[in-house]
């Protein structure tokens, strides 16, 4: 993993699957976040509040996700639980 890339995955996720995707999660995320604190914890916004005004204010998709966003294009990628629990 390079400093562009970014690893996150949701707290119910098995070790197992983590290993299966080959993910080095920087930070683990649950149900209360949204798409801007992900978005905010890779540095790709300076806030939450400011990554929901544009656009990002929306749930996490569930299973794997990948998005590059920025100038810089940081690659993050998310690892969500498959469905409801």
């Amino acid at each position: 993993m390079n400093d562009n890339e970014w690893d996150f995955v949701h707290e119910d996720v098995a070790l197992e699957n983590i290993n299966l995707f080959d993910m080095e999660p920087q930070q683990k995320f649950n149900d209360t976040h949204c798409l801007a604190h992900i978005m905010c914890w890779a540095g790709a916004f300076p806030s939450v509040s400011q990554a929901r005004k544009n656009g990002w204010g929306r749930p996490v998709p569930f299973g794997f996700s990948e998005f590059k966003v920025g100038k810089r294009k940081r690659c993050i990628f998310i690892l969500n639980r498959i469905g409801e629990k």
